[in-house]
């Protein structure tokens, strides 16, 4: 059975990487200088999550070092993995800790692609909140997506489909940019809203989408429309969505034919690299190697 080092060898995708919360928790915690207590552990919930994000990872960062380092992170465990392509989320509200100033903040990002140029394949994503505050992000997401900085846009937060209206003139842009339009939805919500999602957004990508399991028509639907799964195992364990890695639905989507790609979504949280993931899912009889290699070779292309 191929070990941990043989799937870190091996080149691969990581596309679905929040790089505020992307790194190991032994290098966040040195950086940051505190520990979180009783962490990583298994949570009831997003809701649960977020109680951390607010009380301990969102208060720490305060200056645009901070974004940077952050993000430096991320991308420093995402080389030591082995990853080759790093579609990393950039959270907007990043903009606030550069001064509003959105020049300011992309200079931020392209310093950073910069630095790891020819060690990994950094594509930088712009991450939208859907609860973060809207007036902001009518000024900055066009500008953000015009610059060319960004090669995918992501939406996320509550898997509803209220005020989802609010974003479509952002991916319509996205659209026309030429730039890759992802959203999160299917980890907590049914096959229905996965639907609705893709239709009303025109996704070219879903991040979780697991929710869609429960129905073939949808399945098909995806399969139909080329859509990529981008599925994050451990992150839907440890937050409950799932009850074990054995029960989670990646090999159902990849035996029906749909694009998947197994991805890390916050490692600070969930603390399995996408190569940890891949080795804990041929011992825990989900895939064999070969069907591994499979989806990683399938995640380059």
């Amino acid at each position: 059975m191929a070990n941990v080092k043989t799937f870190v060898k091996h080149p691969k995708i990581d596309a679905h990487n929040h790089l505020n919360l992307g790194m190991r928790y032994s290098r966040y915690a040195s950086w940051a200088g505190f520990l979180i207590p009783n962490f990583p552990r298994k949570m009831s919930g997003l809701a649960e999550m977020h109680e951390v994000i607010g009380q301990y990872t969102r208060t720490r960062t305060v200056t645009a070092k901070d974004v940077e380092d952050l993000l430096c992170m991320s991308i420093e465990d995402a080389i030591e993995d082995g990853i080759t392509i790093l579609e990393g989320s950039v959270d907007i509200g990043f903009v606030k800790h550069c001064n509003e100033d959105i020049d300011q903040f992309l200079a931020l990002v392209e310093k950073v692609k910069k630095k790891y140029e020819g060690k990994i394949d950094f594509r930088p994503e712009l991450g939208l909140g859907k609860l973060f505050d809207k007036k902001s992000l009518n000024k900055w997401v066009i500008p953000l997506l015009e610059s060319k900085v960004f090669k995918s846009i992501d939406l996320y937060g509550p898997e509803v489909e209220e005020g989802i209206e609010d974003f479509k003139p952002f991916f319509e842009c996205a659209g026309k940019l030429g730039i890759k339009r992802k959203a999160h939805v299917g980890e907590f919500s049914d096959a229905t809203s996965v639907r609705t999602f893709i239709n009303f957004f025109d996704l070219e990508e879903v991040q979780h989408g697991i929710g869609a399991a429960n129905d073939d028509k949808v399945i098909q639907f995806m399969l139909d429309r080329k859509i990529r799964l981008n599925i994050t195992p451990e992150s839907n364990v440890m937050l409950s969505a799932v009850p074990s890695l054995q029960d989670h639905p990646i090999k159902k989507f990849y035996d029906a034919g749909l694009k998947v790609t197994i991805c890390t979504d916050d490692l600070l949280f969930f603390n399995r690299t996408v190569s940890e993931q891949c080795s804990d899912l041929v011992k825990a009889g989900v895939f064999t190697e070969k069907e591994i290699f499979d989806i990683l070779d399938e995640g380059l292309k």
